[in-house]
């Protein structure tokens, strides 16, 4: 069984890690700015919870993409998007559409007014209508 993979291009991983880093520092900048703004003087309300919470979220998120694609940046083992695997009944068939190709352009001919191809079988062409010779 035949596997192939498809890999992130290089200079794509490394322009995710610049976007990663970007989204690490929002992520930082919206929980210090959060914290700012809602005050420390009688503790912090549910809706600023639930923000710090998506904030800490978001820079875990940011980090494990960043993460991701610097081993696709930089790994010599680097992780594939997509994993294609081929079995034995998917070459036979290709095989078998290979040999059908090969018996179908000996079955072919052209038509020696319009010059477009037929089969051999045909007495008129099909698109100017004139009887082969």
């Amino acid at each position: 069984m035949k596997r192939a993979e498809i890999k992130p291009g290089r200079t794509v991983s490394k322009i995710g890690i610049l976007f990663g880093i970007i989204a690490i520092v929002f992520g930082i900048f919206w929980i210090v700015l959060l914290l700012r703004l809602s005050g420390q003087d009688d503790g912090l309300e549910p809706g600023v919870v639930f923000l710090l919470v998506f904030g800490a979220m978001f820079i875990i998120a940011a980090i494990a993409i960043t993460a991701f694609y610097a081993k696709s940046a930089y790994g010599k083992n680097r992780p594939s998007i997509l994993d294609v695997e081929e079995t034995a009944g998917e070459e036979a068939s290709a095989a078998t559409a290979a040999d059908d190709k090969a018996t179908a352009k000996d079955e072919i001919n052209f038509c020696p007014y319009c010059g477009k191809a037929l089969k051999k079988d045909f007495s008129y062409c099909q698109y100017c209508g004139k009887k082969m010779p």
